[in-house]
């Protein structure tokens, strides 16, 4: 788990209401990475303080919305995205 400071909130999908949405400026810990489906080179958030599984396919976030609270860069290894997709 690790902190991410929301960057962009634009685009919302209609399907998704106003109150599941993530908010530009909020702090938001994320507690799964995966790789999107449909962006294939994307990184994808799951976040603790929003549940998107009512929303299906709509189950992660583009990391491209945050930035880590850390300095140092989020990086995931090819090796861990085997781990997290098995």
């Amino acid at each position: 788990m690790f902190k991410v400071t929301c960057v962009n909130s634009s685009n919302k999908p209609n399907e998704i209401p106003s109150s599941h949405w993530i908010k530009k400026g909020e702090v938001y810990t994320v507690i799964e990475v995966n790789k999107l489906i449909q962006q294939n080179k994307l990184l994808g958030f799951k976040l603790e303080e929003i549940d998107l599984s009512p929303f299906f396919p709509y189950t992660y976030f583009s990391s491209e919305r945050f930035l880590p609270l850390e300095d140092s860069k989020i990086e995931i290894e090819e090796e861990e995205l085997e781990l997290i997709n098995n």
